[in-house]
């Protein structure tokens, strides 16, 4: 049993890494995914990963059962980590997971602990080499684990065979009977060396005989040597012949007592971990604005260039230019234009993504009034009939956010109508609950069931920009800015019966 007991956990960590060390990476990147493999396998020769991009191999990975560890993204297309993680807990409980991720934040990553992650590390450059630390970190700590299931049941089976402490004593602590497992908790060779030392005062209090029948308490008995144990004391009062004893159990518990202090140090541990890691996330999110600003500055410079250049050349020179030639240049002018467009829609979903986004009492009527107002050239151009079914109630949300909201829904409501039908718009409320729904609804060209998820996604078009010109990216700010004020978003449409695309918020409090 000795050598059982002393088997270290280093021996226990190699004996597993000389198997195979089959490892799930889930993530839609290609290239974060090779990353990762390359650090991976510096660390970690005998190695065999098995690349998850889409819920069908996640569903069969997880049905093969060939895999020691997880490594999971938070954003996924086609899920999230605490999805994934829930999953692979509710099958494989012990499983470690590990979260590699750059679009997390300090609540997913406590949430995620508490589901049962194993470790979360920031996704960059400079913190690749911190994903093989954290896998060799956890399978130390599932060696670990191991290791300690292996004592319990070794445990379990001691006291199966009754190494528990059983006494009996009297109303005033005299101890009368006891068996060896107790004299050996006790520290002592016999009843009588325990009676000369006093022990029975540690865990025997005569004031609470009269309280109750029965009862159990945690104790911490010093021994004559001077060490320290933690006992469970379980007490029963029995009447024999009119004499009422005190008939008890005790157990250890100094390795339970143990294991809450070093859980406790842990979840400290955990808890300083996630701050660590959040503050480096902050700075890789400071990094990227950075990035994302001055890669669209850059971008943008150009294509100013090839705007005022091709305007120029149809001003100054178009008169000579052949048609085909005038019809090129209009097409630089026009494709100038788009990509324009499309990096300021970008920006606008990158700074909805990343920035703090206060919320409060907006009013809808005024909100939408200044919607209008801005699109008034564009409903002229198309001999748009837009109404507004008042009143509208005031709603908790941000004015600016709400204000680009209702603009992209008014904006998608005029342009996606059949060639030569003049756009019909309808705006309106409805009471649900905690919540108002505004709805914007029209005459377009409807959409279909199975494409009525992808059209909030960024870049998803159903049309080509020939027939219906825009960026893809319109409704995916709606839904980034709407979830950002707390609320949801959604549509009902059916092809060629228009669409009704609604907005769920909370409500402003009564003043």
């Amino acid at each position: 049993m000795s050598c059982f007991l002393q088997i270290p956990v280093q021996v226990l960590l190699r004996s597993a890494l000389s198997q195979p060390l089959r490892i799930l990476l889930i993530d839609d990147s290609a290239d974060d995914r090779d990353l990762a493999i390359r650090e991976l396998e510096q660390a970690f020769p005998n190695l065999q990963i098995e690349p998850i991009t889409n819920a069908e191999e996640f569903a069969q990975a997880l049905d093969a059962n060939r895999f020691d560890l997880a490594i999971t993204d938070y954003q996924l297309r086609w899920s999230n980590g605490q999805r994934i993680l829930r999953t692979l807990k509710a099958r494989y409980p012990e499983r470690p997971v590990i979260m590699f991720t750059a679009t997390g934040s300090q609540e997913i990553a406590v949430e995620a602990m508490k589901l049962g992650l194993d470790d979360y590390v920031i996704k960059a450059a400079k913190h690749y080499i911190r994903l093989r630390v954290a896998v060799q970190s956890v399978l130390e700590r599932v060696a670990e684990r191991r290791r300690t299931a292996r004592l319990e049941i070794r445990l379990h089976g001691l006291l199966t065979q009754l190494n528990v402490g059983v006494f009996r004593a009297t109303l005033d602590g005299r101890l009368l009977e006891s068996n060896p497992a107790l004299l050996n908790l006790l520290g002592v060779r016999s009843l009588q060396d325990g009676i000369r030392d006093g022990l029975s005062a540690f865990f025997l209090d005569p004031e609470l005989r009269a309280l109750t029948q029965e009862g159990e308490r945690e104790v911490l008995l010093r021994r004559p040597d001077g060490s320290e144990v933690w006992a469970s004391v379980s007490e029963t009062l029995t009447t024999v012949e009119g004499e009422t004893f005190i008939d008890g159990i005790v157990e250890d518990i100094t390795t339970r007592k143990q294991a809450v202090a070093q859980e406790q140090q842990l979840s400290a541990t955990l808890e300083r971990r996630v701050a660590e890691r959040t503050a480096e996330l902050e700075e890789v999110n400071q990094d990227l604005e950075a990035f994302v600003y001055t890669v669209s500055h850059d971008l943008r410079e150009p294509l100013r260039g090839m705007q005022g250049f091709a305007q120029a050349l149809l001003e100054d020179v178009g008169e000579r230019l052949e048609p085909l030639g005038r019809e090129y240049t209009g097409r630089i002018l026009a494709a100038a234009e788009r990509m324009d467009a499309l990096i300021r829609d970008l920006l606008e979903y990158s700074q909805l993504s990343r920035s703090r986004l206060p919320v409060q009492p907006v009013s809808l009527e005024t909100t939408v009034a200044a919607a209008l107002t801005q699109l008034q050239p564009q409903v002229q151009a198309c001999s748009a009939q837009v109404s507004v079914d008042a009143p509208l109630p005031p709603v908790l949300g941000n004015a600016t956010v709400l204000l680009q909201v209702i603009t992209n829904l008014l904006t998608n409501a005029m342009k996606f109508v059949a060639p030569g039908t003049p756009p019909q718009v309808t705006i309106g409320s409805e009471d649900r609950a905690e919540f108002v729904r505004l709805w914007v609804e029209d005459n377009g060209i409807g959409i279909e069931l199975r494409n009525q998820v992808r059209i909030f996604r960024v870049f998803e078009r159903l049309h080509g920009a020939e027939t219906y010109p825009g960026t893809g990216i319109g409704l995916a700010i709606v839904r980034k800015g709407v979830e950002r004020m707390g609320g949801q978003v959604g549509l009902e449409s059916e092809l060629g019966q228009g669409s009704r695309f609604w907005v769920d918020l909370r409500k402003a409090a009564a003043r």
